[in-house]
């Protein structure tokens, strides 16, 4: 969707409500739901004739469309019977099950990054597999992150595959299967929140007296709160691996409005025309909103996890306050 149509979405969703919203949103995808969310909150006044114009303006959309619908469990079985010997396409339909797809659902919904870091250690098979049934938003997404090789594999395996087989999707069963055993427990998720709501000393002051008692939830919970100003703590070849792993506009969006630190410890292991180039792109950038900049460290900390799920970097222990 267009910057424009998103933002007509955003202003219509608002004028119809929480209730109208919250029914949308589960009609939504992630990444539409986070684009949008974002759109939304970025609309701090919304006039009454803004109002009416745009829901004039759906109405009279909606007036030229007709509805669509489709069998979609006999379409696929139409599909399946079709590509497979009739044997296999009935074992394929019973494979594709309620929980796998629940599964599948839930995976759509973590950040791309994490995604991807559990996509790498693979089989090209399985990751065409797994990246063929997720929504083509995150698909993508997640896809950037990849290894190019990687990356490319699985775009050959899409390209040259067909119904996956019955092996695939026993193999497809069993690593969901596995992932929703390894999914994090709500309470370590309240209490990463709630440590990155404490200032940073109290943050590490805290986390250094859990370390005493549970060292790997220590770890875990210093993993899940990793962002923009974690990069300060990198070494200097963790540093240099981080540039290798960040998308140029990224980078250049999550530097703006930084306190220079962030800035002088990346430019510091930089070629020095680089290091002036990337100065130079930041003064050339001009404003840039507010969402985006929470955006691209959002992608930051993401990447950050990621690389240090993989052991590609190590970040250096803060000091309690």
């Amino acid at each position: 969707m267009s910057r424009a149509g998103m933002e007509r979405a955003a202003a219509l969703l608002l004028a119809l409500g929480e209730d109208a919203a919250a029914a949308v949103f589960r009609c939504l995808g992630p990444q539409e739901v986070s684009e949008l969310g974002s759109a939304m909150r970025a609309i701090e006044v919304l006039p009454r004739e803004r109002v009416r114009e745009i829901l004039r303006d759906y109405a009279a959309e909606a007036a030229e469309q007709t509805g669509f619908a489709a069998d979609t469990r006999r379409f696929l079985g139409d599909a399946l019977n079709q590509a497979l010997p009739p044997d296999h396409a009935r074992e394929a339909l019973q494979r594709i099950s309620v929980s796998t797809t629940a599964a599948l659902e839930r995976l759509a919904w973590r950040p791309p990054a994490e995604i991807a870091g559990l996509l790498e250690p693979l089989s090209p098979a399985l990751v065409a597999a797994i990246v063929g049934q997720l929504p083509h938003d995150v698909a993508a997404a997640a896809l950037e992150l990849l290894p190019a090789a990687q990356r490319a594999d699985t775009l050959q395996g899409l390209a040259q595959g067909g119904v996956p087989t019955p092996d695939a999707l026993a193999e497809l069963d069993g690593w969901l299967a596995g992932l929703e055993r390894a999914v994090v427990a709500p309470g370590e998720a309240m209490a990463a929140t709630l440590l990155a709501q404490m200032s940073s000393g109290s943050s590490a002051a805290a986390l250094n007296q859990l370390g005493q008692r549970d060292a790997d939830l220590a770890a875990r919970l210093r993993m899940r709160n990793l962002d923009f100003d974690d990069l300060v703590r990198l070494s200097e070849a963790g540093r240099k691996t981080f540039l290798r792993n960040i998308g140029a506009d990224t980078l250049l969006h999550a530097l703006k409005g930084s306190d220079g630190r962030v800035l002088d410890a990346l430019t510091a292991v930089m070629t020095p025309t680089a290091a002036q180039r990337l100065r130079d792109d930041l003064d050339t950038l001009g404003a840039v909103p507010v969402s985006e900049i929470q955006g691209a460290h959002a992608a930051v900390g993401e990447s950050l996890r990621r690389l240090l799920a993989e052991g590609a970097i190590h970040i250096a222990e803060e000091s309690a306050a």
